[in-house]
């Protein structure tokens, strides 16, 4: 477990993402971690209708970044190098471009204006990446806590009036059907769910969550410091830990 929360990241999420930029969200940190540890982030895009995640890195001064794409499962990874461009904004939604070293657009970023989901956009309301002739859709909700993938699953935070803290997990099946989500927002049918969850470490950094289900106990562990990346998920029983994976990359408010 201590391996989840070490790992110093190059540069905060605040001051890497240009002022231009709605991408992201003040609110909360995207981390990807890699074999020199964990890294900020813009974005993670769990895909809704392929069996990859994208992540988009910090943009440097000339608003270069690179575009990590990890398959599932195995988490193969590839990795190409953007330009990002300024958003184009209207009716609500938010289209950055994306260039190549020539200057051709590869693709682009589709995100809701934050400012025009309610009750409140929590993390980065990316819902789309198109990146040549392929757009993958990204999952999100409203009010989500931490968005996170290992190695097996894909974890999903969110919060309601009704449910409180409720965990959702996705095993990789691109045949899970597609349902609505609120605002603008893109899920598919969970593969497991369980509400009334309770927030019972809120200590710096350090966040965990807990839910309980038919004898069982999850457990998500999330970093909010952008210099300290870390999390993944637990399962206990009878005070003993049956399951530990830890996140490859994830999105956590703060």
């Amino acid at each position: 477990m201590r391996a989840w929360w070490s790992g110093v990241a190059l540069v905060a999420v605040a001051a890497a993402v240009p002022a231009w930029s709605q991408l992201s969200n003040q609110g909360s940190i995207s981390m990807l971690n890699s074999d020199s540890g964990w890294s900020p982030a813009v974005f993670v895009c769990d895909s809704t209708d392929r069996d990859r995640l994208l992540i988009l890195s910090a943009p440097d001064t000339q608003r270069g970044a690179a575009l990590t794409s990890l398959s599932k499962p195995g988490l193969v990874r590839h990795q190409v190098q953007v330009r990002v461009g300024a958003g184009d904004p209207g009716m609500g939604q938010i289209y950055y471009p994306l260039t190549n070293a020539a200057g051709r657009e590869v693709g682009n970023i589709h995100a809701l204006n934050p400012g025009m989901v309610e009750p409140g956009a929590t993390t980065p309301t990316v819902t789309s990446v198109t990146s040549g002739r392929d757009t993958t859709s990204c999952r999100f909700a409203p009010q989500t806590r931490v968005l996170g993938v290992t190695a097996k699953r894909s974890i999903q935070l969110t919060r309601s009036e009704r449910d409180g803290f409720v965990y959702r997990s996705y095993n990789y099946d691109t045949d899970l059907p597609a349902i609505e989500q609120p605002w603008g927002g893109r899920d598919t049918r969970a593969s497991l769910t369980i509400t009334g969850g309770r927030l019972v470490e809120e200590r710096g950094w350090r966040r965990i969550y807990q839910f309980a289900n038919g004898g069982y106990v999850y457990r998500v562990l999330a970093s909010v410091d952008p210099a300290k990346g870390g999390g993944g998920v637990q399962v206990w029983r009878d005070g003993r830990m049956l399951l530990a994976e830890p996140f490859v990359a994830y999105t956590a408010a703060s």
